[in-house]
């Protein structure tokens, strides 16, 4: 079954449901009312009527003592007549009567066989329903003094009128409950269809999407639930597509990095294979032999170079760092201490403020030592390189500016590539590999930062990262 199918169907049956429910509760509050209303205008009606029927009689037994007080018979003809009176004057038809004597005797009646089974002293100031021949009957008896004697009357009403009124209630009731929920049953079918159409598109959206149409999204502008989650799954979609891109560009990347590896990698081996060859099977003299072993011995410290840079590569692609303190000033006393244990061509100037940043002591000294190594590599014999540090915006600006060679456009939106280098040549005699700026580019990710590179051909590079600054906790 559809999901507006079930809609429909859902609210057709609540609906059903309550409104059979609210409208049975009030045909039978109505029919409540109305029966009360009857039972207390009967009962009325009967109290007046015995009232004055013992007020009449009350009157003839004083009026005519010698005569109708002590024949009983003209007594009972007396009541009779004024019961028939009242039958004829009541605003409530009084179908039946029963005269009775003190010892239930029977001493007038126009009630039916059946009627008169009701007719007994026994429910004297009480009153009853019962269904008699297809009709509702009340029966109510009571005792009343004419003179010395005593009688009872016991008198029946019809009130099917009551019972005839709810039935057609009910039947009006199925009717334009038919009708109504008929036209319920249509509209709902309509609206629902309504509503979910946005549903429908999302459906059809996704199976578009599944087929390979990364870029279909729903757009649906709506400010319920559907709209949200029309937006999340566009959110969602948007995710997915860049995901199934990053995978493309990774894929092509480690093409592009199995190539430039086994490049790297050919490179040194073919030059240590043809020197041992060479020594292997042919008499030299002893310069040509030293100079055979020590390119094997440079080629070969190349490719160990190579090796660790990739080690280090690796295990920061998988690793989960914990940031620490780092002391500005402790920092940058590591780093001189580290570069004046070499013979450098370039001179180092350090600008900084003091301050903590929120770091990896051991790996922001390799990022810095990578970029400060690039700018030495990139300079001439006696230009300056200018390493500072300084306060920014909650945190610490370091920045590395050299006045070498510069870098192209290209060269910057390829810098942070595996193997990338723009002279392979000059980057090999000075023993680079091109993973310098990849290695840097990590770290920062594991920092939560980026690199950022300025540079002009022949006029100098300036690359800049940012590090937040250390508060205790």
């Amino acid at each position: 079954m559809k999901f507006s199918e079930k809609i429909i169907w859902s609210c057709f049956l609540v609906l059903t449901f309550v409104f059979s429910l609210g409208s049975m509760i009030m045909i039978y509050q109505n029919h409540q009312v109305l029966f009360n209303h009857t039972v207390d205008q009967c009962l009325s009606d009967y109290h007046i009527q015995i009232y004055s029927l013992e007020s009449r009689l009350f009157q003839d037994a004083q009026r005519y003592e010698t005569e109708y007080g002590k024949n009983e018979d003209k007594m009972l003809e007396r009541i009779e007549y004024y019961l028939n009176q009242f039958q004829k004057a009541s605003l409530q038809q009084i179908e039946n009567y029963t005269l009775l004597s003190v010892d239930n005797q029977k001493l007038a009646s126009n009630m039916t066989t059946l009627q008169q089974n009701y007719a007994s002293t026994q429910y004297d100031q009480t009153y009853f329903i019962e269904s008699l021949e297809g009709k509702q009957y009340l029966f109510v008896t009571s005792s009343f003094h004419a003179g010395k004697d005593t009688f009872y009357l016991s008198s029946s009403y019809d009130i099917s009128s009551v019972y005839q009124e709810r039935q057609r209630q009910l039947q009006s009731f199925l009717i334009i409950a038919l009708l109504l929920l008929g036209m319920a049953f249509f509209i709902l079918r309509y609206v629902s269809r309504y509503l979910t159409r946005s549903i429908l598109k999302l459906n059809e959206v996704s199976k578009r999407i599944a087929e390979g149409q990364y870029d279909e999204r729903t757009c649906i502008e709506s400010l319920d639930e559907i709209g949200e989650l029309s937006h999340n799954f566009d959110r969602m979609a948007e995710m997915n597509e860049q995901k199934i891109h990053q995978l493309e560009q990774s894929v092509i990347q480690k093409e592009e990095f199995m190539g430039s590896f086994s490049h790297e990698i050919k490179t040194p081996m073919t030059t240590i294979l043809g020197f041992a060859d060479l020594l292997r099977t042919c008499d030299m003299d002893e310069e040509t032999r030293q100079k055979a072993v020590q390119y094997i011995y440079q080629e070969g410290q190349r490719l160990e170079r190579l090796s660790y840079t990739l080690m280090k590569l690796l295990s920061l692609s998988e690793e989960k760092i914990d940031l620490e303190r780092v002391s500005i000033h402790e920092f940058v006393v590591e780093l001189q201490n580290y570069y004046l244990q070499q013979k450098l061509s370039q001179k180092l100037i350090f600008h900084y403020d003091s301050g903590e940043v929120l770091s990896h002591h051991e790996l922001l000294f390799v990022l810095m030592r990578n970029l400060i190594d690039n700018a030495r590599k990139a300079s001439q014999d006696n230009q300056n390189i200018e390493i500072s540090i300084h306060y920014q915006e909650h945190g610490f600006l370091f920045v590395v500016c050299d006045y070498g060679r510069g870098m192209s456009q290209e060269a910057i939106e390829k810098a942070t590539e595996p193997f990338y280098m723009e002279d392979k040549s000059r980057s090999r005699m000075q023993g680079g590999a091109g993973l310098g700026l990849t290695i840097v580019n990590r770290i920062l990710e594991l920092h939560h930062s980026q690199l950022k590179i300025e540079s002009l051909l022949h006029q100098g590079t300036t690359i800049s990262f940012w590090l937040e600054e250390y508060h205790e906790v």
